[in-house]
Formats: structure tokens, sequence, C-alpha cells
């Protein structure tokens, strides 16, 4: 009996080694701070930039229609080796988005992903993203049975989860085909736009030459109703492309220009609901920002970035209406190290 206790103490701290051994992996992490600038980050057409200066009520006493902006974010990365010696990277980051001249609009976001080796560059993808709640504006609201009209807040959360599987074309090409689930939930009195999304990704590695290196993601997806408040289709399918390319410069310097062409087309054929009928709309999304070479744990990245959607609708007010264009300027700084962490 005695022995039997001393084989088991054996074998319980040999699979205690073998675990710790296992979970022994230091922890990255990575601290950001971007004092930037936003025009227009409520994405008003220009008839309404007009208006809310004319009237405070418009917007809910909202004064302006840029800000200021102080963006938070943080991340960890950590990636023990926990399956046939292949790496599990684990990653967790947030981010803080607090706009000075309106606060309606800050707000926060988290995510969760996990990317297992499976051997011979290949990859498991599988994460989660969330954002709690996200301010679009004050909307008109007419109440269907006294038909009296009135403006309310709308806000919406929404959150994403994905799996995804990545594996190498060539030396330097890799693809991943990724499916994704969305929601997105409007809070009362907006819950009858509520939509569930299905979304399939190819993101594509198209290498890395010896003056640049380019990636691109492909991206369709199935919008539907998710609600039983009324029985208006406001459902849409959407495709999106976002082409990436980073270019060297002597001293290891780079520049990242980040682009971004988005389409959604409306499947209403409802005569009565103007906003949704007929209803297609285009994005172009540019992102410029430079990569300096900074020797030690320091970045300084300074950026800026454009938007513009265009829309085409059977009633002209409602391509007026969902029209915009904004642009943004900023400098991020960051920080990253590393703790030894071993268990």
């Amino acid at each position: 009996m005695r022995r039997l206790f001393i084989i088991g103490l054996l074998f319980g701290q040999l699979f205690s080694q073998s675990l710790i051994q296992k979970l022994a992996a230091p922890v990255f992490y990575e601290l950001g701070l971007e004092p930037n600038f936003q025009s227009n980050p409520l994405n008003l057409s220009d008839s309404e930039i007009l208006k809310a200066s004319q009237d405070s009520d418009y917007l809910n006493g909202i004064e302006y229609s840029s800000s200021n902006v102080i963006s938070f974010s943080g991340e960890l990365s950590y990636a023990p080796r926990l399956f046939a010696g292949r790496k599990s990277s684990f990653n967790l980051s947030l981010d803080h988005h607090y706009y000075h001249d309106i606060p309606e609009r800050s707000y926060q976001s988290y995510s969760l992903s996990l990317k297992q080796s499976l051997g011979k560059y290949r990859y498991l993808d599988l994460g989660y993203w969330i954002l709690p709640e996200y301010y679009l504006r004050n909307y008109r609201l007419q109440d269907t049975h006294t038909l009296i009209t009135r403006r309310e807040v709308c806000n919406f959360g929404t959150d994403r989860l994905w799996l995804g599987f990545e594996h190498r074309l060539t030396r330097k090409n890799s693809i991943e085909y990724r499916l994704a689930l969305r929601n997105e939930l409007y809070q009362a009195p907006f819950s009858h736009y509520d939509l569930r999304m299905l979304e399939g990704d190819l993101k594509l590695n198209l290498g890395q030459f010896d003056y640049f290196s380019l990636y691109t993601e492909l991206q369709y997806g199935v919008a539907e109703n998710d609600n039983n408040y009324d029985d208006k289709d406001r459902s849409y399918t959407y495709l999106n492309i976002r082409p990436t390319l980073i270019v060297k410069l002597p001293g290891k310097h780079r520049i990242r220009l980040a682009t971004r062409y988005e389409q959604r087309a409306y499947g209403s054929e409802q005569y009565d609901d103007l906003l949704h009928a007929g209803r297609y709309q285009d994005e172009v999304r540019i992102d410029l920002t430079l990569l300096p070479h900074v020797d030690g744990p320091f970045a300084i990245e300074p950026y800026l970035g454009y938007r513009e959607r265009r829309v085409d609708s059977s009633d002209p007010a409602v391509r007026e209406l969902k029209s915009f264009q904004r642009y943004w300027f900023g400098i991020r700084f960051g920080f990253d190290s590393v703790i030894d962490m071993y268990f």
C-alpha cells in the first residue's frame, strides 16, 4: 500500500512538472495612447451638419460636428505549448475611445482570440469581439398610435464570433478562410432594427518582397432581420475588399497604406419603406500611417485617414441623408514589453 502511494505521488509530480513546463511562456503586453482629431464622427450628411448648427435640439444638445479624441489600447499575448509541443497563442485586447467634444460617442471594445498551431504552417483561429454600446445619434421616432413624432437616443451593441483556418500557399504566401457570426442589437425603442449576420472571409498574404508587403481581405456577408416588431425588410448583402500595402523605406522605416471598398445592397421591395427599398451604397476608406523605426520598446506612428459613403436610392432625400464624408488625423504612442512569468 505504501509503495502504491509512493508511485502515485511520483506520477503526480511528473504530471505536474509536465503541465508546468507546458504553461511556462512569457507574457507580452503592449500599451497605446492616441491623441487624434475626427471630423464628423457622427457620420452626418452635409444638410444635417448645417441643420445641427442651426437647431441644437436636432442632436439632443450636441454642439459640435467634430471632436478631439483620446484613445487608449492594451493588449496581452501569451503562447504556451499545450498540444503536441505546438504553440497556443492567446490574445486579449481592449480599446477605449473618449470623444472630448461629443462624450456621447465614447465607447469601448474588447476581443479574445486563440490561434492554435496545427503544424506545417497550418493554424486554427478562433475569436470573439464585442462592442457593448455605441451611440449613433438621436433619430426621429413616430408613435404608431398617436402619430406623435419625437427624437430618441439610438444606441446599439454588436459582437462577432469567428472560426478560421490558415495555411501556407508558397514560401511567402498564405491564405486564411474564416466564417463569422455577428449580431447588431439596438436598444429600445429601436429594437426593430436588430440584425444577425453570417459572413465569410478570405485573407491573403501575398508575400514579403524586397521593398514592400501586400495583404488583402475579401469578405461577403448576409444580414437578416432579427425582430418580430414589424414586417419591414431591413436585410442586405455586403461585399468588402480591404487591401493593405506596406512600403519599406531607408533606415528600416515603413509606410502603411490600408484601403477599403465596401458595397451594400438592401433587399427590400416595399414601396412604403423609402429608407431601405431599392437602396444601394458603397464606401471608400483610406488610412495612411508612417511607421518610423525607433530603437527600444517605444513606437511613434503618425496617421491620417479619409472615409466617404455614397448612397443610391429611388428617393433623392435618402441619397442625400445617408451620404457623408469625414477625415481624421493623429499620432499613436506605443510601448511594448514582456513579463517572463514561469509557473
